[in-house]
C-alpha cells in the first residue's frame, strides 16, 4: 500500500466526522469479510478521496466515476452496469468500477440505505425510498465539454425520459453475509425496481415499458465513447 492509501477507519479519523463513522465501520467489516476486495482508498487531501478510478469530494459531497456509453438502441433496465457486469446487455452506461468500490464511495459522501426501502423483488410496482440521487453524465464533443442529466440521457419511447427520481437503496447481501448482491451482475444504477442495484428509480419509470426506454441518441455522443458520471445528492 503506498504511503497516501489510507485504511477506512483512517479516513474516519482524518475526517474527523463522527456522523459517518458507523458507516466506514460496516464498510470495512464488509471489506474485510465477504467477497472480492475493495480498492485501496488514496487520500488526496482537503476531503477529497481516490477509490479505484472513482473521485471523492467530501466537501461537495458528490464523487465521479470513468466510463462508456454501452448501448443506444437496445432496450434498457439500468443506467450503468461495473466492468464487465453480466446486465450489461441491457444497460446505457458501462462504468469503470466495480459494485463494491461504488457503493462504498457511495457511503463516504453520506448516503444512508438504512431507512430505505428496498424493492421486494425486480420489477416490484411499490415505490422504493432512500436518500434522494442527482446524477449527471459529462463527456468531451469536439473539444467542447458536454453534459446531460441522467434522465436526459435516456428517452422513453420517442419522448425524453424527463424523471430524475434516483434514489440510493445500497443494494443486499447474501444471508450469510458472503455475497454483495450487487456484484452478481454488476448493477449499479437501475430503473427497474431490482433490488441488487445500488442506486434505483423512485417509481420505477422502466417497469411496464420494456423496450421502450433506449438511450437519447439526439443528446448523447456515439456507443464506445468515454464519459464520466458525476454522482450526489439531489437539494
Amino acid at each position: 500500500m503506498s504511503a497516501n492509501a489510507i485504511s477506512l477507519s483512517g479516513v474516519v479519523a482524518s475526517a474527523g466526522v463522527l456522523f459517518f463513522s458507523s458507516l466506514f465501520m460496516q464498510a470495512a467489516y464488509a471489506q474485510e469479510n465477504t467477497g472480492p476486495k475493495m480498492s485501496a482508498i488514496v487520500d488526496l487531501g482537503e476531503q477529497r478521496f481516490q477509490i479505484g478510478e472513482i473521485i471523492v469530494d467530501r466537501n461537495t459531497q458528490e464523487f465521479s466515476v470513468p466510463g462508456k456509453i454501452l448501448h443506444l438502441s437496445v432496450a434498457l433496465e439500468y443506467l450503468a452496469v461495473s466492468t464487465g457486469g453480466m446486465k450489461d446487455y441491457e444497460s446505457l452506461l458501462e462504468l469503470t468500477t466495480s459494485p463494491r468500490d461504488f457503493n462504498l464511495a457511495c457511503i463516504l459522501i453520506g448516503f444512508d440505505d438504512k431507512e430505505s426501502v428496498k424493492p421486494r423483488y425486480q420489477f416490484d410496482e411499490l415505490e422504493v425510498k432512500g436518500p434522494p440521487v442527482l446524477m449527471t453524465l459529462s463527456w468531451q464533443e469536439d473539444g467542447e465539454p458536454r453534459s446531460v442529466s441522467a434522465a436526459h440521457a435516456m428517452l422513453a419511447g420517442e419522448e425524453i425520459f424527463d424523471d430524475d427520481s434516483w434514489v440510493y437503496i445500497g443494494s443486499l447481501t447474501s444471508e450469510n453475509g458472503q455475497e454483495f448482491m450487487a456484484e452478481r451482475g454488476g448493477t449499479l444504477i437501475g430503473f427497474v425496481h431490482d433490488p441488487y442495484s445500488i442506486i434505483d428509480h423512485k417509481t420505477g419509470g422502466g417497469i411496464g415499458a420494456y423496450g421502450l426506454i433506449t438511450g437519447n441518441k439526439t443528446l448523447l455522443p456515439a456507443e464506445g465513447t468515454a464519459i464520466r458520471l458525476t454522482v450526489g445528492f439531489a437539494r
